[in-house]
C-alpha cells in the first residue's frame, strides 16, 4: 500500500487544524493536559476557541525549510497528518536531524497499513538521523513504531525508554542516510 503524503500548504492548513482536536483527544488517554476553562482540551487558559487553538499551529506553514506538515490521504481525502521537524525546530537536547513531531490517523483508518505507509513515506522523503518518541503507556503506538521503524531500517535502530526533552518517553533513533 502506498499512502500518499501531501505537503500541506498554507491554503490547506485548515485540514491539520481541523484534525488537531481529535489528535489531542486521543492523546488525553496518555497526557495530563486537562481541558481549560473554555472547554478546549490541551490548551492554556488564554486559548478560548478551537479556532484559536488551531492558530497555535501557524508556525508549521511559516517555516517551509524546517517544518513539514504532511497530510495523510486515502481516496484523496485527508485522514491524518505526519508533522516532521528539522533544524531549529528540533530542540538542542535531541541529537537528530529530523523528528516526527506529531503523527495522527483517524481511528477508522488504523490497522490497515495506511499509517505505516505514511510513516515510511515521511522517512523516505527526508534522509538523516531520526528520532521518534511516544508515551511509555501508549502500547499501541509503541507496537506501531517498533514494527514500522524495524521494517524501515531492517532492524538497524536503537530503542530505549527514559527522560526526554518532552518528558518520560519511549525513544527510537535511526539513521536512514545509507
Amino acid at each position: 500500500m502506498q499512502a500518499p503524503l501531501e505537503l500541506s500548504t498554507k491554503n490547506r492548513s485548515q485540514v491539520v487544524k481541523n484534525l488537531w482536536p481529535l489528535y489531542v483527544h486521543d492523546l488525553s488517554d496518555f497526557d495530563s493536559h486537562p481541558v481549560n476553562g473554555h472547554g478546549v482540551l490541551g490548551a492554556g487558559d488564554e486559548v478560548r476557541t478551537l479556532g484559536e487553538q488551531g492558530e497555535t499551529l501557524a508556525a508549521w506553514w511559516r517555516n517551509p525549510e524546517h517544518l513539514f506538515p504532511y497530510l495523510i490521504l486515502t481516496a484523496g481525502k485527508p485522514v491524518g497528518f505526519n508533522l516532521i521537524a528539522t533544524g531549529p525546530y528540533v530542540p538542542e537536547s535531541i541529537d537528530a536531524d529530523f523528528v516526527v513531531h506529531e503523527f495522527f490517523v483517524l481511528r477508522a483508518h488504523r490497522g490497515g497499513g495506511l499509517a505505516r505507509a505514511a510513516a515510511h513515506a515521511g522517512f523516505d522523503t527526508h534522509r538523516g538521523r531520526w528520532q521518534v518518541v511516544t508515551y511509555p503507556s501508549h502500547a499501541r503506538a509503541i507496537a506501531f513504531w517498533r514494527r514500522t521503524i524495524d521494517e524501515h531500517t531492517g532492524g538497524d535502530f536503537v530503542e530505549r525508554e527514559g527522560p526526554h526533552h518532552w518528558g518520560q518517553k519511549v525513544i527510537w533513533e535511526f539513521d536512514n542516510r545509507g
